[in-house]
């Protein structure tokens, strides 16, 4: 089993500022107006999960409700309007830092690979949260588990698997905003946060 040097990286207020779901939303009511009553049900699974009622991938299906709206053509067009002009310029350098050292750079991130897999980032393996597509075209269905926390390892983990590497762990790195990614922080030695605030780095102390 081959060893190789890793750098993982969160992407929502890691790569680019705010969360990519909530600017999907507002995105997708200006265009497709009657939507908002997709939104008041989702409101009302929210309520369900507070109540441990709903679980995280129906709430997530139901937030999601803008891919089945959305042509491919309107997601890209989110995407590049919307989401690029969020990033962090000094993140984008970092991806690119780490992939000339010879890391293998994961994204790794809740946010949809239905629009994610737009980016252009300078990255080589994108694992974003899955949905059923139909007809070739995404739905809002979650196939499998909601891509964060724990599962995120489990998501890198097959994939390393399954190309028979192992991390380097003293030569590896991951970056996040949020304690949700302390189980994939701990896969690697060097640990960096991201500041809610304006971006910057810092060591992760947990």
């Amino acid at each position: 089993m081959k060893q190789v040097k890793c750098a993982f990286f969160d992407f929502d207020n890691t790569i680019a500022k705010g969360d990519t779901i909530y600017k999907l939303l507002p995105y997708t009511l200006k265009r497709h107006p009657l939507a908002i009553f997709r939104f008041v049900k989702t409101l009302f699974l929210g309520i369900g999960y507070g109540l441990h009622m709903v679980s995280m991938e129906t709430l997530k299906s139901s937030i999601l409700f803008p891919l089945t709206l959305l042509s491919e053509e309107e997601q890209k067009k989110f995407y590049q309007d919307v989401v690029v002009p969020s990033y962090y310029p000094h993140m984008v350098e970092e991806l690119k830092k780490r992939q000339e050292e010879g890391c293998i750079v994961f994204l790794v991130t809740a946010s949809s690979e239905a629009y994610m897999r737009f980016n252009k980032l300078p990255i080589d393996v994108l694992m974003g949260t899955v949905t059923k597509q139909v007809n070739g075209h995404y739905t809002s269905r979650i196939v499998g588990k909601n891509c964060k926390g724990a599962n995120k390892c489990d998501r890198i983990n097959d994939y390393l698997k399954a190309h028979d590497m192992a991390i380097d762990y003293d030569h590896s790195y991951a970056y996040s905003d949020s304690k949700s990614d302390i189980p994939m922080l701990k896969m690697v030695k060097n640990r960096y946060r991201v500041s809610l605030e304006d971006g910057s780095l810092s060591e992760f102390i947990f």
